[in-house]
């Protein structure tokens, strides 16, 4: 005999709610810290691709190296913060996040290819700048919003 005593089904539904209220609190948490996260990337990411237009490796290579590890070393944290969180995400979040992510990822490419284009002046390499953050820190405020 066990000394536990069976619930009903009003006690069971009880727990259930308060199991689920518990499980919904901890997704929104996990969405408002990974909107954050991304935010905090997207701007990292965007301020890198402008200060590659300066730091170019046929002028400034040990700049260039800096800022490519630095690079790095943010999509390694970003993808480390990731995988801790992505079970605690709502439905499509991670899905919401992968799109921003491979979309300024593809826009650093870009900026990284447009060193070739020669040097640019000041406006342009902040529009690069802002051109390249703008997918993650979108889908960054998305997250916390919700």
């Amino acid at each position: 005999m066990s000394s536990e005593h069976e619930l009903g089904p009003e006690e069971q539904l009880a727990a259930l709610g308060k199991a689920q209220q518990g499980m919904d609190r901890a997704s929104g948490y996990g969405a408002r810290l990974l909107g954050s996260y991304c935010i905090a990337l997207g701007l990292l990411i965007g301020g890198l691709a402008a200060l590659l237009q300066i730091y170019r490796p046929d002028e400034k290579f040990a700049g260039f190296i800096v800022i490519m590890a630095l690079f790095a070393a943010a999509v390694l944290a970003m993808s480390l913060a990731y995988g801790k969180l992505y079970r605690s995400l709502p439905r499509g979040y991670s899905k919401m996040y992968l799109r921003g992510f491979i979309a300024s990822m593809v826009l650093y490419a870009v900026s990284v290819a447009l060193i070739g284009a020669g040097p640019l002046d000041w406006p342009a390499m902040a529009l690069i700048g802002v051109v390249v953050a703008a997918p993650l820190c979108a889908t960054g405020i998305a997250m916390v919003r919700r």
